[in-house]
């Protein structure tokens, strides 16, 4: 076990210890941050890692720069958020689309449809869009929103939620993550509902929070930590929505399908993740 500094960069600690393949745990509590470790010779390779973390920050502090460029704080976050940022990029495009581009739209949901004439639409059997391998359906439907309200949400839950575990995880487990609960969602919508239109994020949110409420309980980790307000108020919005009382206000309703199921996918996933053995005292 090894006492951490207070101040130190724990984002860059935890994408160091991963690429370095080191397993770990660390806890926070009244006396500071502790990191444990699995394999005891790995305590040197660490300890250097973490002089290297505040060699990096003593540099940033003598500088004195009130502000770093636009660009480089893109690249800090791209380098290290890939999936993230690359999700909410495809939900703003998917916006766009249904806004401005409907009839492109019909490419990305879950069934192909026509438009008729009265601006009624006509969807295809399921049967029928897969008979074209149009695979992709499977998946795409959580990019597209309708709505400033709709994006707004998805996209601040996915940052709060998607950047810790991305970087906890890493970004090829956090893509396996995302890609699994997007696609679970999105069939569990369709089987919940029948053939309809539906799209947005929020499915894959509720996945990321059913993950983390999992992870947490089983390994907890600093990461996962977050204000005790929020469970309460994302399981609580998930049960007025599934009584119907946001339908009265929302043209369309919500996918309460997605919502469930992307949050069991989560909790399942949360739990295998956090069967690693952990490192002993």
């Amino acid at each position: 076990m090894l006492e951490l500094p207070a101040d130190i960069d724990l984002d860059a600690l935890i994408i160091g210890l991963n690429r370095l393949h080191i397993k770990h745990k660390l806890v926070r509590d009244e006396e500071g941050i502790h990191l444990w470790l699995e394999n005891p010779e790995d305590g040197d390779r660490v300890a250097e890692l973490v002089r290297q973390i505040e060699r990096v920050a003593a540099a940033e502090a003598q500088l004195d720069v009130v502000r770093a460029p636009v660009g480089v704080v893109a690249r800090a976050y791209l380098s290290r958020l890939p999936v993230t940022i690359t999700a909410l990029v495809l939900c703003l495009l998917g916006t766009l689309v249904v806004r401005f581009y409907p009839d492109l739209a019909a490419w990305f949901t879950f069934q192909g449809f026509t438009r008729l004439e009265d601006n009624q639409i006509l969807l295809e059997p399921l049967s029928e869009t897969f008979k074209r391998n149009e695979w992709w359906r499977l998946l795409t439907p959580v990019f597209l929103h309708f709505g400033i309200f709709h994006i707004v949400f998805n996209g601040l839950w996915l940052w709060e939620f998607g950047r810790r575990v991305e970087l906890l995880t890493g970004s090829g487990a956090y893509l396996l993550l995302l890609s699994g609960t997007a696609i679970g969602s999105n069939v569990g919508q369709y089987l919940w509902s029948g053939p309809s239109l539906f799209g947005g994020f929020s499915g894959v949110v509720y996945g990321l929070l059913g993950y983390i409420w999992v992870r947490n309980k089983r390994q907890p980790h600093p990461l996962l930590q977050l204000p005790g307000a929020i469970f309460p108020l994302m399981i609580g919005w998930l049960l007025i929505c599934l009584f119907g009382v946001i339908d009265f206000f929302i043209a369309g309703g919500v996918a309460n399908g997605a919502h469930v199921v992307g949050l069991f996918i989560g909790m399942l996933f949360g739990a295998i993740s956090g069967q690693s053995r952990r490192p002993a005292n």
